[in-house]
């Protein structure tokens, strides 16, 4: 958008409403040339949707402009300029000069290089600092980051060429509270042993850190401060560093996904971390129902990922049935769950969100079960295609609904939707696909659905273009239809 355009935008959205008290006045003639009259908090309002980089030129055009600020509220955000130099930068720190400047956002400015960071080192009051996916950043560059003690959040994801060097440099950043280390793949155990000194840390990512194993993870067991720890795509460790994660007991979120060489065992020692609201163990292959009698001493979980973990049987659901705090449970994929599992699941009512997606032992029957879980807000029961119409008249009581996924239910048709779609009225996200038997009939009940923003048809070869545009071409609904 042009300056004029936000100049116009702006004024529209500050100005007054005319008192019906004050006397006529005409119409303001539009502003066409200059800027004048317009007061430095609006403009600089205006300003503030630009990119730092671009305020900078701004102060060329006149004396007026020159003091227009490029921080706000502290915070300097360059995100996403895949340009910016460190000559720009240096640019527009140097512009910025005399400012107390406390954040900085470089993610995604993929010029930035360790001479960039060099500027940075005299910004003592910098707080957080995101460098997310500035790749040609190295261990050189993170020594200039050193001397900046009142960190408390750094953000270093996917800087790929940080190594265990680099980590050093980190350890004198004793204020840290949040740091993001993911997919930083030449960290090794050697590297983690330098953050065993950052004890303020509460949020630490370690994601995709392929190079630890069970000796690494021993230098977190000092981390006691610990509240969230992000472990996915770590696939080197095993049980033996879940012995020692249990001494993080104030952990309260846990990201384990796609490490497969934990087993039940494993998940004994989890069973200690009793503040745990969140557990992420999706592909984590080698857990089965035994594992779960464990988790059933986690009371406080809200949110539970076992999505692919193919040894999970209706026995494993059992256990998770005294987790009735469970807002949100994912368990895609595992296959061998029937209708009988789903009987234990109606105890958890809190449950706002549940993925069934290729369980396909599930049965319509089985979705009777479900029918008191009227918190739910978001249902997958795609890929589950033994489910036919008779199935989906159970989940009619789930008027709460706003997500629903019916992916690949060849069996239900109009009528079963028609039913469904009745007391399901809040729906704003609906997925139809490859439901080989609905057809245009059932668009009239779509079109009811007031607040539908998503719907989804891919294969639905029975629903043709003149049906769509006839029901829906007035609503401001996406839909997505491929054949």
């Amino acid at each position: 958008m042009s300056l004029s355009g936000l100049v116009t935008l702006t004024l529209q959205a500050t100005a007054q409403p005319t008192s019906v008290l004050a006397p006529p006045q005409t119409t303001p003639k539009p502003i066409t040339t200059g800027i004048k009259g317009i007061p430095s908090d609006v403009f600089g309002r205006i300003l503030s949707f630009l990119p730092a980089l671009q305020i900078t030129r701004v102060h060329h055009v006149c004396r007026d402009w020159r003091n227009l600020p490029l921080v706000n509220d502290g915070c300097l955000d360059l995100s996403g300029l895949a340009n910016l130099s460190d000559s720009d930068l240096k640019t527009i720190l140097d512009k910025a000069s005399g400012t107390r400047i406390t954040s900085i956002n470089l993610s995604n400015c993929k010029k930035i290089t360790d001479a960039g960071l060099a500027h940075l080192s005299g910004l003592t009051s910098l707080r957080s600092l995101n460098l997310r996916d500035c790749r040609t950043i190295t261990d050189a560059g993170l020594a200039h980051l050193s001397g900046l003690t009142s960190l408390t959040s750094l953000n270093l994801r996917a800087c790929y060429d940080i190594t265990n060097a680099g980590i050093a440099h980190l350890s004198k950043l004793t204020l840290l509270s949040s740091l993001n280390l993911s997919y930083c793949r030449n960290i090794t155990n050697a590297g983690i042993a330098h953050l065993s000194k950052l004890t303020l840390l509460s949020s630490l990512d370690l994601s995709d850190c392929r190079n630890i194993t069970d000796d690494g993870l021993a230098h977190l067991s000092e981390l006691t401060s610990l509240t969230s720890l992000n472990l996915s795509n770590c696939t080197n460790i095993t049980d033996a560093d879940l012995a020692h994660l249990s001494e993080l007991t104030s952990l309260t979120s846990l990201n384990l996904s796609n490490c497969t060489n934990i087993t039940d065992a494993g998940l004994a020692d989890l069973s200690k971390l009793i503040l745990l609201s969140a557990l992420d163990l999706m592909r984590c292959k080698n857990i089965t129902d035994a594992g779960l009698a464990d988790l059933s001493k986690l009371t406080l979980l809200s949110s539970l990922d076992l999505s692919e973990c193919r040894n999970i049987t209706d026995a494993g659901l059992a256990h998770l049935a005294t987790l009735t705090s469970l807002t949100s449970l994912n368990l895609k994929d595992c296959e061998d769950i029937t209708d009988a599992g789903l009987a234990d699941l109606s105890k958890l009512t809190l449950l706002r969100s549940l993925n069934l997606n290729r369980c396909t032992n599930i049965t319509g029957a089985g979705l009777v079960h479900l029918a008191t879980l009227t918190s739910l807000t978001s249902l997958n029961l795609g890929n589950c295609s033994r489910i036919s119409d008779a199935g989906l008249a159970h989940l009619a009581t789930l008027t709460s609904l706003r997500s629903l996924d019916l992916t690949l239910l060849c069996r239900i048709t109009d009528a079963g939707l028609a039913h469904l779609l009745a007391t399901l009225t809040s729906l704003t996200s609906l997925n139809l696909s490859r439901c080989w038997n609905i057809t245009d009939a059932c668009l009239a009940d779509l079109s009811k659905l007031k607040s539908l923003r998503s719907l989804e048809l891919n294969g639905c070869s029975m629903i043709t273009d003149a049906g769509l545009a006839h029901h829906l071409s007035t609503r401001r609904v996406n839909i997505l239809k491929t054949y």
